[in-house]
C-alpha cells in the first residue's frame, strides 16, 4: 500500500504506507503545538491533500515556535515532519521555502528524502530567509 499526495488533481508525491501512516499521525499533533493548520488532509483513503498557502502560512510558524521554544528534545522529534513538509511544500509550490538560519540540522538531511528528479538539491541550495532576531 502507498499514499498518494496531491494539489487539486495534480500527484506531487507518491509513498510507502508506514512513512505516510507516520506523517500523517503528526499532522494533528503538529497543529495542536502551533495552533495553526498546517497545509495537510489526510483523507483516510489512501491521499493527502495539500492546501499550497496554509502550508506556506504552516511553516514561518513552526520555525519560529522551534526558534522561541529552545527545546532541543523537541527540536528533534519535529525534525522529520518539517523535512517532509518543506520538501512537500517545494513539490506544491515549484520553490523552496527560505528556511530561517540556524536551522541547519533540520535542512541537512532533506536530500535524504528528495526524490532523484529533484536530487541536485542540497541543504546548502535552500535560501535562509530573513533574520527574525
Amino acid at each position: 500500500m502507498s499514499m498518494t499526495y496531491t494539489v487539486g488533481d495534480r500527484e506531487v508525491w507518491h509513498h510507502s504506507q508506514a512513512p505516510s501512516l507516520m506523517f500523517c499521525g503528526q499532522i494533528p499533533l503538529m497543529e495542536r503545538l502551533v495552533d495553526r493548520p498546517t497545509g495537510f488532509v489526510d483523507t483516510g483513503w489512501d491521499e493527502v491533500r495539500i492546501d499550497p498557502s496554509e502550508l506556506r502560512a504552516f511553516l514561518p510558524t513552526v520555525f519560529e515556535y522551534l526558534r522561541l521554544s529552545g527545546s532541543l528534545p523537541l527540536r528533534a522529534m519535529v525534525r522529520g515532519f518539517v523535512l517532509v513538509a518543506l520538501f512537500l511544500d517545494h513539490q506544491a509550490s515549484g520553490d523552496w521555502y527560505p528556511v530561517p538560519p540556524g536551522f541547519d540540522d533540520i535542512t541537512a538531511e532533506l536530500h535524504l528524502i528528495v526524490p532523484y528528479r529533484v536530487a541536485h538539491v542540497r541543504a546548502a541550495d535552500l535560501q535562509p530567509g530573513p533574520d527574525t532576531d
